[in-house]
């Protein structure tokens, strides 16, 4: 997820600023309703995070590998999940967790990113892995910042290396050979406030009372406009779902 957490070398222990979890914790109801109906049973998680995908994953009866790269998240992840066996941790990288996970022959039918893939430089790449994990009918679930004329001081303090546009999504999805189920923006109302306080006064922080607005105000608004629209206005968000090519 948002990878701005603060860790000590000396403890190992992950001082959490749960504002920089804000998808994770609060609005995960929302993100998720984004991919109703095309989650399955076995699902592989890239970028855990604190683990509140997972959780969310596992009360709805499906099984979980969660690929976490930083040792104190994972840590977390493997604790909260401690007495629980359909949830399991693997603390690697995406690239070494797919070569482990190749090896096993081990298959998934969803494959999920929320706020992850924008991390990682090389997502031509991670779509090949993450076809060669699913199943012949499985699906990549993906939520990503998009709008790069958005990018900002808190994009590159929070680790991400772009934000998505739909063009380079159909472009991704045609080099893995895969097809697009759904492409739509999410998150219309978010855009003006987000332009205004990250792009224009250049704020590198996320305070408190901008998390407040964020999960009182903007997104139960944009996902209202999202059913409404059925995700044919523009947003700061893209929601990807794609799958092998019949």
């Amino acid at each position: 997820m948002n990878f701005a957490e603060s860790k000590s070398s000396s403890t190992g222990v992950l001082q959490i600023e749960d504002k920089y979890f804000y998808n994770e914790e609060h609005g995960l109801p929302a993100i998720m309703e984004l991919f109703d109906g095309h989650i399955g049973k076995n699902v592989l998680e890239i970028g855990s995070g604190t683990g509140a995908i997972a959780d969310y994953l596992y009360r709805g009866g499906r099984s979980v590998v969660a690929v976490e790269p930083e040792a104190v998240l994972a840590k977390r992840v493997r604790e909260r999940f401690s007495d629980n066996e359909s949830v399991t941790v693997i603390e690697k990288d995406s690239v070494q967790a797919y070569k482990e996970l190749k090896e096993q022959e081990r298959k998934f039918d969803t494959v999920i990113y929320v706020s992850v893939l924008e991390h990682i430089a090389d997502d031509s790449q991670e779509f090949k892995l993450a076809k060669d994990v699913l199943t012949p009918s499985g699906k990549i679930l993906i939520f990503v910042p998009a709008l790069p004329f958005l990018y900002s001081p808190i994009d590159a303090n929070t680790g991400h290396v772009r934000r998505y546009t739909k063009k380079r999504f159909k472009k991704l999805i045609q080099e893995a050979e895969l097809e697009i189920i759904l492409l739509k923006f999410f998150e219309t109302v978010g855009i003006l406030p987000y332009l205004i306080v990250y792009k224009i006064l250049r704020r590198q922080t996320i305070t408190d009372s901008s998390t407040g607005l964020y999960n009182n105000v903007i997104l139960p608004l944009s996902l209202f406009f999202y059913r409404l629209t059925r995700g044919r206005l523009v947003g700061k968000n893209l929601v990807l779902i794609a799958g092998k090519a019949k």
